[in-house]
């Protein structure tokens, strides 16, 4: 019954903070919502349409080249003439005089400002196979392998089956880092729930600084309550609230998105990992709330600490940059943050379509941090209880 009554007073101060709770639920929803949209164009599976200038000289060479780099850029569109700033690719006057020269002097190729470095390497690639396919077609046509009664078209095909093989590709995705294959959908969700899941620290690390300056920390103890039963207290609330956090994101992600045109999330992979990489973060988040509420003097410097510690964990752990763009050295340095083993988790399951196995390690993780904090928070918590004056602060 004390346990349930402390539970109960722990969630009505909760509910009487509506700062916490923005913090704990609308916060992530902003910043999930936001960052999904942002990086829904760039983080995508199909490549962005295209609109290039093509300025090629006239003749059979010239336009069997621009078939090649359309057939390369099916979704692009290559102009003649435009009055926008746009990428440009310049065929020399000769270009069908000079596709068996060796050294080969190619097209030149310019790019606006704004065309960013993806779409210069994606169309510097398609000249280039397309620039291939030409020389080719050059060298059949002067051995007399290619009949020149033959349509472009037919050329076209005949050379793409001599340029093209067939491989074999085998996923491998239940491992190694996946956030380069993630799209904004799959990386943003489990991102910022995770980003708001650690945030508990927060309202846990002030509600006890509150009570021990208001006094209400002293006179429990002057219940004689058993430390066990109040520390469970504080636990339990906000372990709730994780859950709870966990299955609002993931529903905003499955259900909400794709009513802002973005795309929905998924959740394949094994059913009973994902209940299980949500105790396993609820766990790590509250023991580390446990902790700083233990180690802070105070509300200032909880929330300083919480704050800081959450922003320098996301900052470092793929949360606010993925792992995938990151230098090798940053991408190391992100092992040590909880949060990038909860999100390597997520997108093993995501992306990876992983089992519970393939997520067991980074949960042993999460869960062993959740010792650590847990037994150090509960040690300091022990002897700040203990010590405690009124509204004295030791």
């Amino acid at each position: 019954m004390r346990l349930w009554a402390l539970v109960r007073k722990e969630v009505r101060l909760l509910l009487r903070d509506p700062h916490a709770l923005a913090v704990l639920f609308i916060m992530p929803t902003l910043f999930l919502l936001l960052m999904a949209g942002a990086m829904s164009s760039y983080m995508q599976d199909k490549p962005p349409a295209l609109r290039l200038l093509i300025d090629a000289p006239q003749g059979d060479a010239s336009q069997f080249f621009r078939d090649a780099l359309q057939a390369q850029l099916p979704d692009s569109q290559l102009l003649d003439k435009s009055s926008e700033s746009l990428a440009r690719v310049q065929l020399p006057a000769d270009f069908a005089d000079t596709l068996l020269d060796s050294p080969h002097q190619g097209p030149s190729l310019s790019f606006p400002a704004q065309f960013d470095k993806l779409s210069r390497q994606r169309l510097h690639s398609a000249v280039s196979i397309a620039l291939a396919q030409s020389r080719l077609l050059a060298y059949l046509e002067d051995s007399g392998v290619v009949d020149a009664e033959l349509s472009r078209a037919a050329r076209l095909q005949l050379v793409q089956q001599r340029t093209q093989s067939q491989i074999d590709e085998q996923e491998q995705l239940a491992s190694g880092d996946l956030s380069g294959r993630a799209n904004a959908t799959q990386l943003s969700v489990p991102a910022w729930l995770i980003f708001g899941m650690f945030f508990v620290v927060l309202p846990m690390a002030g509600g006890f600084q509150r009570e021990q300056q208001s006094g209400t920390l002293l006179r429990l103890r002057c219940l004689g309550l058993n430390l066990g039963t109040l520390v469970l207290s504080k636990l339990l609330p906000y372990l709730a609230i994780n859950l709870l956090q966990f299955i609002l994101l993931l529903g905003i992600g499955v259900y909400g998105l794709p009513l802002l045109g973005l795309p929905a999330l998924s959740l394949p992979g094994s059913a009973a990992a994902y209940p299980l990489l949500a105790l396993s973060i609820a766990l790590a988040t509250c023991s580390l709330g446990l902790l700083l509420a233990a180690l802070a003097r105070s509300s200032e410097q909880a929330l300083l600490l919480g704050g800081g510690i959450n922003i320098l964990l996301a900052a470092i752990g793929g949360i606010m940059v993925p792992k995938s763009v990151m230098p090798a050295a940053m991408a190391q340095l992100a092992e040590i943050s909880p949060m990038s083993w909860a999100l390597d988790a997520f997108l093993t399951l995501l992306v990876g379509h992983g089992s519970l196995a393939d997520i067991a390690p980074y949960c042993a993780r999460l869960l062993l941090f959740a010792v650590l904090c847990g037994m150090a928070g509960l040690l300091l918590f022990t002897r700040r209880v203990q010590r405690t004056q009124w509204t004295t602060h030791y």
